[in-house]
């Protein structure tokens, strides 16, 4: 009896090995996850909203359809022309979160650039993102410099559709940041990555597919001094009631 239970379990195991390994081979080198987001299949995008939030940049390094390496990891935020974000950037780790281990806290991202002129954030290659639904003369965006990612110590998965499960037959790097807006800044962020993979004797330009990346939808916070005009304004009526 406990033989033929074991072979059952080794029958199961076998089974459930063979149906993960596919799914490694279909994980992109690039994506973009908003931690607890939604995923939005009209525009096939995570999304979250409120002020603060926790974004992940997954590089998929040394698993299967993986090319090696990914140098110069580039984030571009894009919001509305004449909008001013304010972004702060607080590097940290997933924390185990849904099953993912992540070892190591990045960088603080490097600040490259805020771009006003409508054009689109320019690859590796000299070529521009191929996002012209996001980019153009009605947005503008800033980029920064998150770096190489060289490490395999944190399981990989295809972030799309809905949270996944953590496949230990690819491994690569995450990184993880907790992002906030300044205070009065509303409206919708918009993020892309991109970065370079060696091809041989050439680099080549990678980016996150459109099927992955991330909207933060920020609602209208009021800004310290309309917080205190507007306590001032509440402590007022409420004196006048208790006079009443």
């Amino acid at each position: 009896m406990k033989l033929q239970t074991l072979l059952w379990a080794a029958v199961l195991a076998t089974l459930l090995l063979f149906a993960a390994v596919p799914s490694a081979f279909s994980i992109p080198l690039l994506q973009i996850y908003l931690q607890g987001g939604t995923y939005d299949s009209t525009t096939e995008s995570w999304t979250v909203t409120g002020g603060t939030f926790v974004l992940w940049v997954i590089g998929n390094v040394g698993g299967p359809g993986s090319e090696g390496p990914i140098e110069d990891v580039r984030l571009a935020v894009a919001y509305d022309a004449g909008s001013v974000p304010g972004l702060m950037l607080t590097p940290g780790t997933t924390g185990g979160y849904g099953g993912f281990m992540d070892t190591s806290v990045p960088a603080t991202p490097t600040y490259l650039q805020t771009v006003t002129d409508g054009s689109s954030p320019i690859l590796g290659d000299g070529s521009p993102l191929p996002r012209t639904d996001v980019y153009g003369g009605s947005t503008w965006w800033t980029e920064f410099l998150l770096g190489d990612f060289t490490s395999m110590d944190s399981p990989m998965a295809d972030f799309i559709t809905s949270f996944p499960f953590p496949s230990f037959f690819s491994a690569g790097q995450i990184n993880v940041y907790a992002m906030q807006v300044a205070p009065g800044f509303s409206g919708t962020l918009h993020f892309d990555v991109y970065g370079d993979v060696h091809s041989g004797n050439k680099e080549k330009s990678i980016f996150a597919f459109p099927s992955h990346d991330g909207v933060a939808i920020v609602p209208s916070v009021p800004e310290p001094a309309s917080l205190i005009m507007l306590g001032s304004a509440l402590l007022g009526a409420g004196c006048i009631a208790f006079l009443r």
